[in-house]
């Protein structure tokens, strides 16, 4: 897995430089933020589960491609965590503080429009993302429990399509792995280089697995917002 992480990401860059050489107005940067991100989730029954946002990070390049006059085209590529928490109950119904870190590997691509506004340029977006599920872990205050089994405090996120693949016994299936959904965006460019966004996420993939080719009824997606700083170089 971390083999085609690097490869992703070193496909990615190579992309990104190729765009930057053939085109002097395409600008490429790098940002980092914070994500506060939860998840949209209801048992098989409709029933709403309640969960809690979790902050986690997002770092990323970013390339500004001019299309017509303020207008520009935006890809990235970036890793983002994710997840949610919940005080009671959860997979491990016995876990207190039952925490989910899960990680994605994203490209969103975002319309931008950047209208010169003082002495920067305002910032305004949106647009799709695909993501792709890597990993993660959990933890909980005390030992959670599947039956009889003692499943410990702590332990991995994984991602399946079908939830009869399942896992170590200590495994936390978060979901199907492709994730996709909309991207919005609002900040504000200085000297054409420094910039500061907030911005927001709403998943439409429903990522509740199925099980040998049977359709679940349960529904989970991913939400959240953020702050990031950018550079351009």
């Amino acid at each position: 897995m971390k083999i085609k992480k690097l490869h992703l990401l070193i496909s990615l860059s190579t992309l990104i430089a190729a765009a930057n050489t053939a085109n002097a107005q395409t600008t490429v940067g790098v940002k980092a933020g914070v994500n506060f991100s939860n998840v949209m989730m209801k048992d098989e029954s409709g029933n709403k589960i309640n969960t809690q946002s979790i902050p986690g990070m997002v770092v990323g390049l970013t390339v500004d491609v001019p299309v017509a006059g303020d207008f520009y085209i935006q890809p990235a590529a970036q890793y983002s965590r994710k997840g949610y928490k919940q005080e009671t109950g959860g997979f491990y119904g016995s876990a207190t503080n039952f925490k989910v870190n899960a990680s994605y590997i994203e490209v969103p691509v975002n319309l931008l429009y950047k209208p010169h506004v003082g002495t920067g340029n305002l910032l305004l977006g949106a647009g799709p993302y695909i993501g792709y599920g890597t990993g993660g872990s959990w933890k909980s205050d005390n030992d959670a429990t599947i039956g009889d089994i003692n499943v410990g405090k702590k332990g991995d996120v994984i991602f399946k399509n079908n939830a009869m693949d399942g896992g170590d016994v200590n495994s936390y299936l978060y979901g199907k792995p492709f994730d996709y959904g909309l991207n919005f965006l609002a900040g504000y460019e200085l000297f054409n280089k420094l910039s500061a966004q907030l911005g927001a996420q709403l998943g439409l993939a429903n990522l509740q697995p199925h099980a040998d080719g049977a359709t679940r009824e349960g529904k989970l997606k991913n939400s959240g917002f953020g702050i990031s700083l950018g550079y351009k170089f």
